[in-house]
């Protein structure tokens, strides 16, 4: 069933949850990740340590608001102990108010169930009946092993949670036809209820929902009345501080047990330090000890579905056990005639390994060709090089997700660039002083890169546009510039980059054209020269031509006319 929902629009390619994620139930691609429920040990490390809150848990509780508004049954609350941590010991009956005005008839705390698990595991410590015993109250540590550790299962404490152990003292005290509410600050809570073969809860709501289902109905704690608690307080209320389980099974033994002598106490929390215990089990190095496991770091007081996402599991904890302590009155419930026999059974992950052959074909496609171009380093999420090649071959990863490998191809690339460019490539930080320049740059300058970078711009190029770009943390568009002592003209922009406080500068030489232009302007002005001085001589030919055509035309009339005058008056005057 699926719990984490992932938000593709925020999922950043950051692999922070593939590096927190104790199994790798993460598949990675097309740039966003997704979560293999049928993997997932349901810890919640990737929802809380998400930076961009891409994942938030699954549980519609819609359902259940619904009933507890509606339904006749009766409504039983029940709190984990843990509770305390969340929302305060100056709260405790404030909340059991709180829950009350929401409708629940009975609210109890579930220390009494954990009363209940600890008798039991401290009657199996006595019966000799198991080497090593898990314990079985952290679903997440159960999944784990049936998922991964299959063969350990026999060492895990066949005993109801306190959670499903407290239920049924409810079922057997409201009514099997209550309805049962189970709070926490867990995820996997919420699938342990659901695949229960007893199913004494009917629902699970988070600490977080909780939360904000007081904020949606007006309830602030702090000005709600105090309510009451259907059952009197338990001792166990130290389960999910760390190292509780121990303690209390300590508590509830003889003094002079055998146990003592014949067992060891440990106690493992975070699901990294687990996986490790595991390991050195299956591999028989650990016998005779009880084992309080835990996933979260700080145990339940430090649950990925507490309210708030501050993680204080140290100072929590001293506070819950100074409240613990204060309270002196304590009188255990008899439940001696629950039943709280489970039956767990290994449930593996099938996943299929690739031979050596493939393993290493895959490492050579992304440069690792030896065993000693594996970094290890685990950028990528995986613990080894080897696994992110099996996560590949599993479809679970791509093949570029490395690090070291990608910052070497854009290294590459990089410096490829800079060498066969021919512009002149120079970056300088906010005192001016070079940072990088590139081969080009270097030839112009004379100079080696090393006794290029370190020095101020102004011993080689003027400085007037560096110095307004890193001034005034802006770009300098392009435009033309002479650098007459180097003897060059360039085109020229410089870049700003805030985050380095750099300013790059990118200068195309413009020399040789600028040099073309020049001739050809000066041809073209002599050419404007050659062709005025033709249309000058012509002028002065087309006006001598007009003269003399001019002094000839008046000539030839008056001779014409004295030719005509003489055809039509026959050499008279026009006189009769």
């Amino acid at each position: 069933m699926k719990y984490i929902n992932v938000a593709e629009a925020n999922c950043k390619n950051c692999y922070k949850c593939l590096k927190v994620c104790p199994v790798k139930s993460i598949k990675y691609s097309d740039n966003h990740v997704e979560v293999l429920e049928n993997e997932c040990i349901l810890c919640g490390r990737c929802i809380r340590n998400c930076p961009q809150h891409a994942k938030s848990l699954v549980n519609d509780i819609s359902g259940l608001k619904q009933a507890i508004r509606e339904s006749r049954r009766r409504k039983v609350a029940a709190l984990a102990p843990s509770y305390i941590a969340s929302f305060g010991t100056e709260n405790r009956f404030r909340i059991a108010g709180a829950l009350q005005s929401l409708g629940f008839d009975a609210v109890e705390e579930t220390s009494v169930g954990a009363h209940a698990v600890t008798k039991e595991y401290a009657r199996i410590l006595e019966s000799d009946e198991m080497d090593n015993m898990i314990t079985t109250c952290c679903p997440s540590v159960v999944f784990l092993v049936q998922k991964y550790f299959p063969k350990l299962t026999p060492q895990l404490a066949q005993v109801l949670s306190p959670m499903e152990a407290h239920g049924e003292f409810l079922r057997r005290k409201y009514g099997d036809d209550a309805l049962i509410v189970f709070f926490a600050p867990c995820i996997s809570k919420i699938e342990e209820a659901r695949v229960s073969e007893k199913r004494y809860i009917d629902g699970v709501i988070t600490f977080k929902q909780l939360s904000r289902w007081f904020v949606k109905e007006d309830i602030e704690l702090e000005k709600c009345a105090e309510g009451y608690f259907g059952n009197d307080p338990s001792s166990s209320a130290i389960y999910p501080i760390f190292e509780g389980i121990v303690k209390d099974v300590r508590a509830n033994l003889p003094e002079d047990s055998h146990v003592f002598n014949k067992y060891n106490f440990i106690s493992v929390q975070g699901a990294k330090d687990v996986i490790e215990l595991l390991e050195e089990i299956s591999e028989g190095r650990i016998h005779n000890c009880f084992i309080e496991a835990s996933t979260c770091y700080g145990s339940c007081i430090n649950g990925p579905e507490k309210p708030d996402t501050e993680y204080h599991p140290i100072s929590t904890g001293i506070d819950m056990m100074r409240y613990l302590r204060a309270d002196r009155d304590i009188r255990e419930a008899d439940l001696s005639s629950l039943d709280l026999s489970r039956r767990i059974l290994p449930d593996p992950v099938k996943e299929e390994i690739p031979d050596e052959e493939t393993i290493r074909s895959i490492l050579a496609q992304i440069g690792k060709t030896q065993p000693s171009h594996e970094l290890n380093c685990g950028s990528c999420g995986y613990r080894t090089c080897r696994d992110k090649a099996i996560a590949v071959y599993q479809n679970k990863a791509e093949l570029y997700m490395c690090l070291p490998y990608m910052s070497q191809i854009s290294e590459t690339l990089a410096n490829v660039t800079l060498s066969v460019s021919p512009d002149y490539i120079i970056a300088v930080d906010r005192s001016l002083r070079v940072k990088e320049c590139n081969l080009a740059a270097q030839h112009l300058l004379k100079m080696t890169k090393n006794e290029v970078v370190g020095r101020r711009i102004d011993e080689f190029l003027d400085p007037q546009d560096f110095a307004l770009a890193v001034g005034e943390e802006r770009n300098v568009p392009l435009h033309k510039v002479s650098y007459n002592e180097r003897g060059i003209t360039v085109n020229q922009t410089v870049i700003y980059i805030p985050e380095q406080g750099l300013a790059i500068a990118f200068l195309h030489d413009v020399t040789k054209q600028e040099q073309e232009t020049e001739s050809l302007n000066k041809l073209k002005l002599e050419t404007m020269e050659m062709a005025q001085n033709v249309i000058d001589k012509q002028m002065t030919v087309a006006q001598e031509i007009a003269s003399l055509l001019g002094e000839t035309t008046a000539e030839t009339k008056v001779t014409l006319t004295k030719l005509k005058d003489l055809i039509v008056y026959d050499g008279n005057n026009g006189n009769g």
